[in-house]
């Protein structure tokens, strides 16, 4: 028996030392559920199902239950009526008396179907089954019924049945039921109010793009305003969407027809632009019709696109390079204020954050002006509050909240809960009980590294749900109170800099640059002919604007042969494109974690001890991140690579989801499908791990390294899988038939026993 023990515990070590148990799992955790959406328009047509708009099943209970689906239609689109929705959902009832009720009594549970609050039928759910039920879209359904323009349609199910008999019941929506709608096409809704409407719209059941189009030869001023026009748009949006920068020369009839379009720069940068009936026309050039006061303002203004009626133009400009400029900056805040029509502003000036932010340590959210907040409703509901602090503040350990709240008695405790949030980040939930139905502090401490120079974000998100009781009527209505009595206590910290909560590693991207709420200490550095690192900066901006959700950017853009001083020593810097074309590498070069060889554009690794050559031809980017030379408390982030495709493989592997997940350390590099990634103390090359065919070259080895790199594969990982296996196997097949003939000698000695206990019977009688 102590033989067979100690048999199964080495198979169970050979088996957990075995790397294929980590290869399985890290392939587990690849797999991501990809839906397919197909949704057809013909004809002024337009079918999809629940599934094309993102949708699951959804289960709704008795007594009382209900759900809603919430869609958008393109803002050329004005639904006519002849529109139907067909409903497929399944019920199952059960219980103990459902045997005693005649079936024409169930009845009495029901499905309510309504569309734009207008109720299109009430059918029967109280028998168990399978059911397809159509509905006409009334002409008064045809209009949303929500301010933002989205259509929605509820479904309740009403089986209060249940509360007289015991019966439970069970309606499951389906993702295979479908809208069939037709429409009218419709110019689009052109005003600045409404924005990002139209070049975004929520929900919307077909897929929109944006391109946001600069000069050819552009001045950095001018790159620099499209990068806060694209980072507003990301904090507006708040989602991934297609939303991409491309030069003038770019953008050829299919793209001019097919995207919205929002030009920045210059008037006299974009001939194309006299074809835009805008209020304010561009001819030969130059606006025409300007007002005297407003030559120095900043000028923007929307129209139709004339390549296409159901796109929007947008013409973020002014008469100068510092008129543009205060467009871009007003352009980001997202809140446009047109006082001559709706889709023409002047911009006279703009301010940003001071460098003298009084330090309030301590303060209530009644001292920053806001009232109790009460938060109502079944489901998920927030309140948001800003506050700004000053940069001695943002590194201290010791900041906390005491969120002062209570709620109603008719909550389903378990299910219910508030979360704090805090710049986009939740850092704490608390889970409703009956204790908090009173009045409740919550202390929460503030993590290090969240609050950002500046404005800051604080949200108070509930989700509230009800069991619905028999005792009541109809849906019982949750509230969660907030008071206004909540404290804020951030005091100032002399002995942390920032710098000192500032962990610099590729997996923190983009939070490195993000500790400014106006992405003021953020500079990127482009050469001054490469579209595709524009194209880059662009979707970086987004990404920026998307994770901080900015009230203004103040992004700023140089190029690599020409940065001021003050940049250098007060802003974090991010260099995108080949190492040949940006002089400012050059500079640094030597102080990065893989400096670069500039007869082939790659990274020589030279204080490795082993380095490889990149096969000619291959493309390959590159990410290196340092700690700024010129001031220690900002960073600078390399994306680059051997060639332009090499620059777009890197800046892909920041911003696709699924390869952003895979950065670690200071350094890594991709040849498009593999990454490898190295960190400061890494002794080795990673460059044959990432670029296939990749050729070895021994160096002799440099006693300080730097280089951050990660270990080779080592050699006799084959080796050991074999031999591991044919361990397993051999251990496997002993531990086998040791079993085998262990169970043959106990049937062997209990026939002996019988045989035994027979014969000592019989010598008895």
């Amino acid at each position: 028996m102590k033989k067979t023990k100690i048999i199964v515990f080495a198979l169970l070590l050979v088996l957990l030392a075995s790397p294929i148990h980590a290869f399985a799992q890290s392939s587990e955790r690849g797999k991501m559920f990809q839906p397919e959406y197909e949704i057809e328009i013909t004809d002024n047509r337009a079918v999809f199902s629940f599934s094309d708009l993102g949708v699951r099943e959804r289960n709704l209970f008795s007594p009382l239950d209900a759900t809603s689906l919430l869609f958008s239609v393109p803002p050329n689109w004005k639904l006519a009526p002849g529109g139907l929705l067909e409903l497929h959902f399944d019920v199952v009832v059960s219980g103990a008396d459902l045997g005693r009720i005649q079936e024409d009594a169930l009845i009495g549970s029901n499905l309510i179907v309504r569309f734009n609050q207008v109720v299109l039928g009430v059918i029967s759910a109280g028998a168990t089954g399978s059911y397809v039920q159509q509905f006409q879209i009334p002409n008064d359904a045809l209009v949303p019924s929500r301010e933002d323009g989205r259509h929605v349609l509820s479904i309740t199910f009403d089986a209060q049945l249940g509360c007289t008999y015991d019966l439970n019941s069970v309606v499951t929506i389906k993702p295979s039921s479908y809208f069939d709608l037709l429409y009218e096409e419709d110019s689009p809704q052109i005003d600045f109010s409404r924005l990002p409407a139209p070049f975004y719209l929520e929900n919307s059941i077909v897929p929109d793009s944006v391109l946001v189009v600069v000069p050819d030869n552009p001045d950095p001023l001018e790159l620099q305003a499209a990068m806060n026009v694209t980072a507003g748009f990301g904090a507006m949006i708040d989602d991934a969407y297609d939303f991409n920068l491309v030069n003038y020369q770019a953008l050829d009839d299919v793209r001019r027809s097919q995207n919205h379009l929002i030009f920045v720069g210059l008037p006299s940068h974009f001939d194309v632009l006299s074809d835009v009936g805008f209020e304010i026309p561009v001819r030969d050039g130059q606006f025409e019709g300007v007002p005297a006061a407003s030559s120095d303002d900043g000028i923007l203004q929307m129209a139709l696109s004339p390549w296409n009626p159901s796109k929007a133009i947008m013409l973020v400009s002014g008469k100068s390079l510092d008129a543009l400029s205060k467009a871009a900056f007003a352009m980001s805040t997202g809140n446009v204020l047109a006082y001559q029509g709706s889709a023409l502003a002047y911009v006279s000036n703009v301010q940003f954050l001071t460098s003298d932010i009084p330090v309030v340590e301590q303060f209530t959210l009644e001292d920053l002006g806001y009232p109790t907040e009460i938060l109502d409703g079944v489901g998920t509901s927030s309140v948001d509050y800003r506050f700004h602090i000053s940069k001695s503040q943002v590194a201290s350990k010791e900041s906390y909240i005491d969120l002062v709240y209570y709620h109603s008695a008719l909550l389903g405790y378990g299910s219910s809960s508030l979360s704090v949030y805090l710049n986009g980040q939740v850092f704490a939930t608390d889970v409703f009980t009956e204790e908090t139905e009173q009045i409740t502090t919550l202390r929460v401490r503030i993590p290090p590294g969240v609050l950002r120079y500046g404005e800051n974000l604080l949200e108070i998100r509930s989700s509230m749900l009800v069991h619905p009781s028999c005792d009541e009527i109809g849906f019982i209505d949750p509230w969660l109170t907030v008071s206004n009595q909540t404290l804020l206590f951030l005091p100032a910290s002399e002995d942390n800099l920032l710098s000192d909560i500032v962990f610099r590693d590729l997996k923190f991207f983009p939070d490195l640059f993000t500790s400014n709420s106006d992405l003021g200490n953020v500079a990127f550095i482009l050469p001054a002919s490469d579209p595709v690192a524009w194209g880059i900066a662009g979707q970086i901006s987004y990404l920026f604007g998307e994770a901080t959700r900015l009230r203004i950017s103040n992004l700023n853009v140089y190029f690599g042969d020409a940065i001021p001083d003050a940049v250098r020593s007060n802003r974090s810097m991010i260099i995108i494109g080949a190492p040949g074309d940006i002089p400012f590498i050059d500079e640094i070069n030597n102080q990065l974690p893989a400096p670069f060889d500039f007869n082939d554009n790659t990274a020589s690794e030279q204080q490795l001890q082993i380095s490889y050559r990149i096969p000619s031809g291959q493309s390959v980017g590159y990410l290196e991140l340092l700690t700024s030379p010129f001031n220690s408390g900002e960073s600078i982030l390399v994306i680059s690579g051997n060639t332009s495709a090499g620059v777009a493989i890197a800046g892909n592997v920041l911003l696709q989801r699924d390869l952003q997940d895979q950065l670690a350390g200071v350094f890594a590099v991709s040849d498009g499908s593999q990454i490898a990634t190295g960190n400061a103390t890494s002794l080795f090359s990673i460059v044959g791990e990432g670029v296939p065919s990749a050729e070895q070259v021994l160096r002799t080895p440099i006693p300080s390294q730097t280089a951050p790199v990660a270990l080779a594969s080592p050699g006799w990982l084959a080796p050991f899988l074999i031999v591991s296996l044919l361990t397993v196997a051999g251990v496997a097949i002993f531990v086998i038939r040791a079993s085998v003939r262990k169970d043959k000698a106990k049937k062997f000695e209990l026939a002996e026993s019988d045989t035994s206990d027979d014969t000592q019977s019989q010598d008895h009688d």
